[in-house]
């Protein structure tokens, strides 16, 4: 037979067995390893620390004395800019000046060159006894005001001013016959001074010649018959100025001794008011 043994006494309350605690290592303070290490931990720290501040505050020195010379150049360049732009303004007065000068030229027309141009072209046995220069009569217009879509249609299609209209020359006296008014009628319509298609034979009539012969006085008792000289034709021929400017009638300008006028002209073209012809 087999036989059980409890034991109970683990489980009686005053039966307690002596467990052996585990010992736990304290720092001991004779070692002063830990407190250097942690000494020199936060001397590194602060060092970098100090050393991170310190290149930072270098750069930041550095960057705001660029920045002050930035600000300096920009100030001088802005002055400059100023500057450039009253140059600027005071070219367009001048060239504005100057063009308007050059337009003044353009439109003259000398009486000299005129009168030199009739000269020229009168035929034989044509005379002038009269030249009336009329200025034409511009209608004041007031302006009109263009909204933004006239503005629109403007820039996109832009129609050339109509030109200017010529001062109207008339031009009267007498010829010997017809044809002869015809002939100067026709070498007017081809001057490059006046407009052809605006040249044209206002009246044209036969009179009688104004020219009286007399016989001087003399000893005869008969005393010849004097002759009835031929009638004359009366004419009126009306044309405009032409509407090209001086700079492009320069050879005949030159042709007829307006050599003022073609001075300046030649000057304000090295300028370059005027396009090279």
């Amino acid at each position: 037979m087999y036989g059980l043994d409890i034991n109970f006494l683990n489980d009686r309350p005053e039966y307690v067995k002596d467990v052996p605690k585990q010992r736990v290592s304290e720092p001991s303070l004779e070692d002063p390893r830990p407190i250097l290490l942690g000494a020199a931990l936060a001397v590194a720290v602060n060092g970098l620390v100090a050393g991170g501040w310190l290149y930072l505050s270098q750069v930041n020195t550095k960057l705001q004395a660029d920045l002050d010379k930035f600000n300096s150049e920009l100030s001088q360049l802005n002055t400059q800019v100023k500057d450039l732009e009253a140059i600027k303004d005071k070219s367009k007065t001048f060239k504005a000046e100057a063009k308007a000068l050059a337009t003044v030229f353009d439109q003259i027309k000398p009486w000299s060159a005129l009168l030199g141009e009739f000269g020229t072209l009168i035929p034989s046995g044509v005379k002038i006894a009269a030249i009336e220069q009329k200025e034409p009569k511009i209608p004041k217009t007031a302006p009109k005001k263009s909204s933004s879509k006239d503005q629109k249609k403007d820039k996109t299609a832009q129609t050339p001013a109509p030109p200017k209209p010529t001062a109207t020359i008339s031009v009267s006296g007498s010829a010997d016959s017809y044809g002869q008014v015809n002939g100067f009628l026709l070498l007017l319509q081809n001057s490059p001074f006046f407009q052809g298609e605006r040249t044209k034979l206002v009246s044209a009539t036969k009179k009688p010649n104004p020219i009286r012969l007399e016989l001087q006085e003399n000893g005869s008792t008969l005393a010849p018959e004097i002759p009835k000289l031929p009638q004359i034709v009366e004419y009126k021929i009306e044309t405009n100025l032409s509407h090209l400017g001086a700079s492009e009638l320069l050879p005949q300008l030159k042709s007829q001794g307006a050599i003022g006028l073609v001075d300046r002209i030649e000057t304000l073209a090295e300028t370059g008011v005027f396009q090279k012809w």
